[in-house]
């Protein structure tokens, strides 16, 4: 018998991100924010690793200026498909209702999950704070409000990535066998 417990499956561990923030007293204090673009890009490559490169979506695109200068591409997602396209491009488990009042803890500021963003970068599409353009936040730096504490002190959130990778948010066309 002890030779069947040795031969028993490790279960994995769930991947998970920690979301971790002092939303407020940088602002506060004056505090230099950093470049845009490389804040990003470290968050970037992250949820790169757990989705992989990912094809454009088959939406337009617009140049989205960000305050550090430099520019990225933005899609421009139609009111009835963006419930659609977050669902698919969220990488964590239980995607938060349209209507769910989030943080982006770069900017301390509030908003609504379906004001969110969509870029193209890096061959990936990220989902990103409605706020982007000013601070860089990304869905790693989104917190539900209710997790915020009163005095806006450290906030930290973990949420479990997802066990799939998202998939293609093209409908597949319907096969007449007849």
């Amino acid at each position: 018998m002890a030779k069947d417990k040795g031969k028993q499956k490790k279960k994995k561990s769930p991947l998970i991100a920690v979301t971790v923030g002092k939303h407020h007293d940088e602002k506060k204090k004056g505090g230099k924010k950093g470049s845009i673009s490389q804040l990003g890009r470290e968050e970037r490559q992250m949820m790169l690793t757990v989705t992989g490169p990912q094809e454009p979506l088959d939406y337009p695109t617009h140049l989205l200026a960000l305050s550090d200068g430099t520019f990225t591409k933005e899609y421009e997602i139609p009111e009835e498909d963006r419930e659609k396209v977050f669902r698919k491009l969220y990488l964590f488990d239980s995607p938060p209702s349209m209507d769910t009042d989030m943080m982006d803890i770069h900017e301390g500021k509030k908003f609504k999950v379906k004001d969110f963003r969509v870029i193209r970068e890096d061959g990936g599409n990220f989902i990103v704070s409605p706020f982007y353009p000013a601070s860089g936040g990304t869905l790693l730096d989104w917190v539900q409000c209710s997790a915020v504490q009163k005095d806006e002190s450290v906030v930290v959130v973990a949420n479990v990535f997802r066990k799939e990778p998202p998939k293609d948010t093209k409908e597949e066309p319907s096969k007449d066998t007849n």
